[in-house]
């Protein structure tokens, strides 16, 4: 979870009763043509490859990982292939903002159907099947150009000598996003589920635990009981639940073979994630699980992302739902890429409904939009897609419970707001971490169950 601070289609999903309401029609958002896609530059410096430039992120901070860097040269140019011509219309390039912003003018903004293949600008205006667009300077963190035929490649390139930095570069058309069935569906039967924080954090008595933490700290002081955890969650009327089996920490709760970092070299030694979902299936509920992108101590990389969502989504059986948290924000799709990890997951678990925490908040990687309401506040009850609310009944707005965790709020004012997130397309997922003994406090168990009365009367 982001303190202070998932699209995957397919169709079909067994839950509970469809809901009374009917999804409303889907919002369809534009589509970037450019994510993800195979870009290229005339050279790279300081580690700024040309991918970060089409990794969805536009924050132009060099030191988030997500700006392109070329060396200083003579007419630097940056360039992608979207894969196929398409239909385009608008082309829109972001600048770097950290420093160095008049570095961006008197530049160029190449399209053609054909590979733009020429090195100077010239050269490249004269190619055939070429528009070229010619920018002075910005006056602001981005431009927009409209563009008045197909294209398949784009290429950014300046008039004259210096390096070319860029944040990212859209480009749009016709083509739009619209929300799966399958997570429409998921929202609609699934208004209300409990956020279970519950990691290394708990013991390390901080929000992000230290990465370096010793496994041996994580040690329940009592057995821990999923089934109290399932039992709340039925007395408030919730119908699944999300419990972090790895936070930014990299600390995994159940036995992963990609890291020593996990539960298995702890005093506990038990698979928790075992005991989570065979306690919901046990009083059929559905499973969620979070994960983080961001591992602080193995590393980010796609091999592990890959390798550790194999072992949840197969050991387990069916995963419901799969909450992401730490990518695009903090670990850019430049370095751990949406597409394979999307492809495995549609591949090993095709009901599984996504929801990416990246702060982008569009369905291009996400199947639902997330919401962190403490930060964000709460969805307009006007929007149409597929939302995820999330939310902490701690008054102090903790995820994980330490000794800053404060007491439950309201149970009216919970009410009122899962009220006007179901009404505005969206799930309501409320967090109440487990103590120290694993365990949901009581005052937090009365709170939830005088919510689910509330919700009945």
């Amino acid at each position: 979870m982001a303190l202070a601070v998932a699209a995957l289609f397919a169709s079909g999903v067994a839950g509970a009763p469809a809901a009374s309401a009917q999804p409303p029609a889907a919002q369809a958002e534009p589509l970037d043509l450019a994510f993800g896609t195979q870009a290229t530059q005339s050279s790279t410096d300081y580690g700024g490859t040309a991918d970060r430039a089409v990794d969805d992120g536009t924050n132009g901070a060099f030191s988030g990982n997500s700006v392109s860097h070329t060396t200083e040269e003579a007419q630097p140019w940056w360039q992608t292939d979207l894969g196929s011509v398409r239909d385009t219309s608008r082309i829109v390039v972001w600048n770097r903002t950290d420093c160095c912003a008049g570095r961006l003018s008197d530049f160029w903004v190449l399209t053609s159907d054909r590979p733009i293949t020429a090195k100077t600008v010239d050269e490249a205006r004269a190619q055939p099947g070429v528009e070229a667009q010619h920018v002075g300077s910005l006056t602001g963190p981005s431009v927009a150009l409209s563009v008045q035929r197909p294209a398949r490649y784009v290429r950014v390139q300046l008039a004259g000598t210096g390096y070319l930095s860029l944040a990212e570069v859209q480009v749009y058309g016709r083509e739009t996003i619209s929300p799966s069935p399958l997570a429409q569906r998921w929202v609609k039967q699934n208004p209300f589920g409990l956020f279970l924080h519950y990691n290394m954090s708990t013991y390390d008595n901080q929000q992000w635990a230290n990465p370096q933490a010793p496994e041996s700290e994580f040690a329940p002081t009592a057995p821990v009981d999923p089934d109290q955890w399932a039992a709340a969650m039925k007395s408030a009327g919730m119908t699944f639940g999300v419990l972090t089996a790895k936070h930014h920490d990299g600390f995994a709760l159940w036995d992963t073979a990609a890291s020593t970092h996990d539960i298995a070299a702890s005093p506990y030694h038990k698979d928790l994630v075992r005991q989570y979902v065979d306690a919901m299936h046990r009083n059929g509920l559905k499973v969620g699980l979070y994960f983080s992108i961001w591992d602080r101590h193995t590393g980010d990389s796609l091999q592990l992302v890959q390798q550790q969502l194999t072992e949840l989504l197969t050991r387990y059986g069916p995963v419901d739902y799969l909450w992401f948290d730490g990518w695009g924000w903090q670990v850019p799709y430049s370095v751990v890429p949406y597409a394979p990890v999307r492809n495995l997951i549609h591949r090993l678990s095709p009901n599984t409904v996504v929801a990416n925490n990246d702060h982008n908040g569009t369905l291009q990687t996400s199947d639902v939009v997330v919401y962190e309401v403490p930060v964000q506040g709460a969805p307009p009850t006007t929007n149409t897609r597929p939302v995820d609310a999330s939310d902490t009944l701690d008054t102090n707005s903790t995820w994980f419970h330490t000794t800053a965790t404060g007491a439950p709020r309201p149970a009216a004012e919970i009410a009122d707001i899962l009220k006007k997130v179901n009404a505005g397309n969206g799930l309501y997922l409320l967090d109440a971490g487990p103590d120290l003994a694993g365990r949901i406090p009581q005052d937090y168990l009365d709170r939830l169950a005088e919510i689910g009365k509330l919700r009945k009367s």
